[in-house]
């Protein structure tokens, strides 16, 4: 089996696939490839050699395993039934997470990618049942430009997800995406808000490993690459501060992973994630209602 099974799939996208399904999460063999397989199999090689001369660097798949874990975590514990996950990309969240009717679940990204997934969907039988879901969408449209209030009308409070996305977008960027969900935040009480984002300054250098799987990256996604802008975490807080969000939380799996249960706490990683939690709330310490893949 070779990449190009995936097509059009991003590098990145076709890795954290496998990742979903090396990981043992729920709905992730509804979108297994042969080329996320082999994509996952050839990174893990070469950052394999990046950390047998730098045992301490960061383990991507176990970062991420981490870090889909706390999205999962996320949901389970805002009190919101409906979820706006925006560059979904081949997350299995929605097809594992929308078995629930109660739950309203929307999913937004690119038109490729969702004519990618509703495609793997539409391979077994159970992946046409979560397209027949009426509580469930997966909608085309760029996260930047769509408009978020329409995808989820009504009073309704909504949390939304934004992972693996803000690292792509330079400040400004990030900043008019923000001001936009602080809008529909503030609209709907109770709502919340969580990405990820792990400062340019705070990463680890790449090596010649990693700087060469970025040239790969740039190959598979037609030059795009990382922003690498200046910003700390308390820089980027105090910016979400000041576009309304009554609050910002910072987690890592260091700090919350015994409470929440997480998987591969052993396994040096590296994930923040910035989560704006509803008036009152917060899911720092609490234990209740984890959700985590096998270990």
């Amino acid at each position: 089996e070779t990449p190009e099974e995936g097509g059009d799939l991003t590098v990145t996208a076709l890795y954290t696939s496998a990742t979903w399904s090396w990981a043992g999460f729920k709905g992730a063999e509804l979108f297994a490839l042969g080329a996320a397989r082999w994509v996952f199999r050839v990174t893990n090689v070469f950052l394999g050699l990046s950390r047998l001369l730098r045992p301490s660097f960061p383990s991507l798949r176990h970062g991420l395993a981490q870090r889909h874990a706390m999205f999962d975590r996320i949901v389970a514990t805002s009190g919101c039934q409906r979820v706006l996950e925006l560059a979904s990309g081949l997350s299995r969240r929605g097809a594992a997470l929308a078995g629930d009717p109660a739950l309203e679940y929307v999913e937004l990204d690119l038109p490729a990618m969702v004519g990618h997934k509703v495609q793997l969907l539409e391979r077994s039988d159970a992946g046409r049942a979560v397209l027949a879901r009426p509580n469930h969408r997966i909608v085309a449209g760029d996260a930047t430009e769509t408009d978020l209030d329409g995808l989820m009308p009504g009073p309704g409070a909504v949390v939304v997800l934004a992972e693996g996305l803000l690292m792509y977008l330079d400040a400004d960027a990030q900043r008019a995406l923000w001001a936009r969900i602080a809008a529909l935040v503030a609209a709907r009480p109770g709502s919340a808000f969580a990405f990820d984002l792990v400062p340019v300054a705070e990463q680890p250098p790449p090596g010649r490993v990693g700087r060469f799987l970025e040239r790969l990256m740039k190959r598979f996604t037609k030059g795009q690459s990382f922003d690498r802008d200046p910003r700390d975490r308390h820089v980027i807080r105090q910016e979400l501060l000041d576009l309304g969000f009554p609050r910002v939380e910072l987690l890592e799996p260091r700090d919350v992973g015994e409470a929440w249960g997480l998987p591969y706490l052993k396994v040096p990683t590296q994930q923040l994630l910035f989560y704006c939690p509803p008036s009152g709330g917060s899911v720092r310490a609490s234990a209740s209602g984890r959700q985590t893949p096998r270990r």
